[in-house]
């Protein structure tokens, strides 16, 4: 044991003149220890050994003040202790007292009194002490402990075994270094002198950064008990996943019944996870799902979850989902993206979201590409289906291979290579096609586009490319077509002119609205498709089939207002407060090359390159009138203004409106469409849906309304509204939600609870965005 010299100990002066004690066994003394020792010998003469009255709290050193300072080095590291007074009980025993500090390695023990003993170093504390280690700390009333084995024993004792819980125990037993034993405790994630939650146990183990397993458990709610749990799971800081049944969840709905689901989570090593869960309806019977997670690298994630219910009003069916992707070296990447379900009747009973219960339309892709550079080579597998009531539209990509040149000058020539070349194994099944298994597609597309210089402000870019594609079937031209297993070559060559006038500008200074630029910016574009004369036999799979010869031009202007906006002194920046644009196409051939069929809806490229309403059963000249409108006059705030205006019946086609609103505290969504159904071609649709936000779902109250309303036959088909309140750690939810979607029509209540750190009981979900 070595005793730190100072310069006066526990207040008493050094006088050099008296006799210098024997000191304890074990202690080295010097020199410069005489004053020191000197002070410990006139303290043990005038009977200074009481114990002190205990304090209130456990003191730290006062800064500044000069303490008495012993280290006793031991093979695994020194023990150091900082006192105000000290005295001998046995040998290797002291007692020290006032602003006592004890360390070792990474444990600090703070007390006014304690006893160490340097043989077997164990030691206890009396009166309010404080513990720490790592992140590790507790104060209790008194405490055992052995620094040899960094054990321990808490009386009283509150603390926290990591940054997130905080544990409280009539004793608290410290069994290793990073083990605790809590008898008698309550453990809550609240800071409250009276918590918002906790758990009351009667006894249970705490691994530090893994979990605590608690036995006799009644979880509280300020106070009072809510439920008792035999035994729970709870995950510490740094190990989140850990496995273990998960909350119950309950819920009621007018069409499903009373709703309770449970769930179990497991483990499958650091990077993978799966859940099994299960949905019982007291009106519909038990629904079973599961969920795979796998991160098995930083590159590769995989998803995978399914989903079925035997549903007694006949509703039932199965869902399987699968995402994944990973990236290879080399520019390599494979994506996974895999929806099917069993029927379109089930997906609209039981799916969580509008528009998963309304679009009937299911996409699945598997596909690994190399992309470098200009280009991309694709090996793809697809699957797409329509459902219908009566034969649901399926067609299959079985494989599809695509290589793909996103243009490539061509040395110091003024020319531009764009290439595309793919084989497919295509087949296609709904209502009245039936082709074989695999229909072979093979297609040469080249195109070259020479650029030229500018003459004045004015350019012309032609693009000129030629097309190949083999078919190994075709339709045949009868009413009724059939598929016949002949090949079938479709040749064509196709022409773009671009022209590109001078953009014409000016900049206005006004008091009220500041410096903004008008940009005028003309719009010409001819187009030229030739040698396509047997559409009608060319087995529709996507778009790259549906293409008529054309003869046309489209023209159009646009109107741009560019406001400049003072960010601070020096600093500005331009931004597009307004932008017009209005465009239409004349057809010099109106009949398309005979792709044409009068008053049926007709939509092909490239009828569908000026608007997505594209539709038509009315042969003419020249289309509708497109016009575009958007208004952003502030960041945060936008409208966009959408519009075919018909020439020809002076009506209007179909026209939109959207807004967006997004401040700190409230986001505004809305759209409104409609379209009107002015030839047999098209279908009238009169709709809105909008979406409000307040708050933050982390913090505080928030609430949320999505809604989707048809105004055509008053009808609200979808709402979902939220309240919710965050605490610092517990949150709140309450959730109503309905559904008017023909075979399902259904309002339901959930409410929700969340602990922090714990998980939720029930579930608190962001509203389905509709944008």
């Amino acid at each position: 044991m070595r005793f730190v010299p100072a310069e006066s100990a526990c207040g008493f002066l050094s006088d050099p003149a008296l006799r210098v004690p024997m000191a304890p066994k074990g202690i080295r003394v010097t020199g410069r220890h005489l004053p020191l020792v000197l002070g410990l010998w006139v303290l043990a003469m005038t009977g200074s050994s009481s114990p002190a009255p205990a304090q209130e709290q456990a003191k730290e050193p006062v800064p500044g003040a000069v303490q008495a300072r012993t280290e006793i080095p031991y093979k695994d590291g020194m023990v150091v202790l900082h006192y105000d007074f000290l005295e001998s009980i046995t040998k290797t025993r002291y007692r020290i007292r006032g602003h006592v500090v004890i360390t070792f390695r990474d444990m600090r023990i703070t007390c006014e009194e304690a006893e160490y003993d340097e043989a077997t170093r164990e030691g206890t504390t009396t009166g309010p002490t404080r513990f720490s280690q790592n992140q590790q700390w507790f104060t209790c009333a008194r405490s055992e402990f052995n620094l040899a084995t960094q054990t321990g024993k808490f009386y009283e004792a509150t603390g926290y075994t990591d940054q997130q819980y905080l544990v409280r125990g009539k004793t608290v037993l410290k069994t290793g270094r990073d083990t605790y034993v809590v008898a008698d405790g309550f453990l809550t994630a609240c800071l409250e002198k009276n918590p918002k939650w906790g758990f009351s146990v009667g006894g249970g183990t705490i691994r530090v950064d893994q979990t605590a397993r608690l036995r006799r458990v009644v979880f509280k709610l300020k106070g009072v008990p809510v439920f008792y749990f035999p035994y729970v799971i709870v995950p510490m800081q740094s190990k989140p996943r850990n496995s273990g049944f998960l909350p119950i969840h309950y819920g009621n709905s007018n069409s499903k019944g009373k709703q309770f689901s449970l769930g179990y989570f497991q483990t499958l090593g650091p990077s993978a996870d799966v859940t099994v869960f299960g949905d019982y309806y007291s009106l519909r019977g038990l629904g079973i799902g599961g969920i795979f997670r796998a991160r098995p690298n930083p590159q590769t994630d995989i998803n995978i979850y399914a989903y079925g219910i035997n549903d007694k009003l006949d509703q039932g069916g199965a869902l399987l989902m699968v995402s994944g992707e990973t990236q290879f070296r080399k520019y390599y990447r494979a994506v996974a993206d895999v929806n099917v379900t069993t029927n379109f009747r089930f997906r609209q009973a039981f799916s969580e979201g509008f528009r998963s219960a309304t679009i009937p339309e299911e996409k699945s892709l598997l596909f690994v590409t190399r992309n470098h550079d200009s280009y991309s080579a694709n090996f793809s597998f697809a699957r797409n289906e329509v459902v219908s009531p009566q034969r649901s539209l399926v067609i299959q990509k079985s494989p599809a291979v695509e290589f793909v040149s996103l243009g490539k000058p061509l040395g110091k020539l003024p020319f531009v290579l764009y290439l595309r070349a793919g084989a497919d194994g295509l087949s296609r099944i709904d209502s009245t096609i039936d082709t074989p298994p695999l229909v072979g597609r093979l297609d040469f597309h080249p195109r070259l586009s020479l650029r030229l210089p500018s003459v004045a402000g004015f350019s012309i870019l032609p693009t000129f490319g030629m097309r190949e594609t083999y078919y190994s079937a075709h339709l045949s031209k009868d009413a009724e077509p059939k598929v016949i297993t002949d090949g079938l070559h479709r040749q064509y060559s196709e022409l773009e002119i671009e022209l590109r006038t001078p953009q014409l500008e000016r900049t206005f200074k006004s008091r009220r609205f500041g410096e903004f630029t008008h940009l005028v910016e003309p719009q010409i574009l001819y187009r030229n498709i030739h040698g396509i004369d047997n559409l009608r036999e060319i087995i529709r799979f996507d778009d790259e089939d549906v293409i008529a010869d054309t003869n046309e031009v489209e023209y159009g202007i646009v109107n741009r207002i560019i406001r400049r906006q003072e960010g601070g002194p020096g600093h500005s920046r331009d931004f597009e407060l307004l932008s017009f644009r209005i465009a239409q196409k004349y057809f010099f051939d109106p009949t398309f090359g005979g792709a044409f069929l009068p008053g049926e809806p007709n939509q092909f490229y490239p009828l569908n390159t000026l608007t997505g309403f594209s539709a038509t059963g009315i042969q003419r000249p020249i289309s509708p009138v497109s016009m575009s409108l958007r208004l952003t006059p502030q960041p945060g705030i936008s409208y966009d203004i959408r519009g075919d205006y018909d020439t020809r019946l002076n009506r209007l086609r179909d026209g939109s409106v959207s807004a967006i609103w997004q401040r700190t505290r409230y986001t505004l969504v809305g759209t409104y469409f409609k379209t009107n159904a002015i030839e047999p071609s098209l279908f009238q649709n009169h709709h809105v849906q909008s979406q409000f936000i307040y708050g933050n779902v982390q913090r505080g109250f928030s609430a949320s309304v999505t809604m989707s309303y048809d105004l055509q036959t008053k009808a609200l088909l979808n709402s979902h509204s939220r309240l919710n309140y965050a605490w610092d750690c517990c949150g709140a939810s309450l959730v109503y939600q309905q559904f008017n979607l023909g075979v399902r029509s259904e309002s339901r209540i959930t409410f929700s609870f969340s602990l922090k750190g714990i998980g939720n009981f029930g579930t608190i979900r962001r509203p389905e965005s509709l944008f």
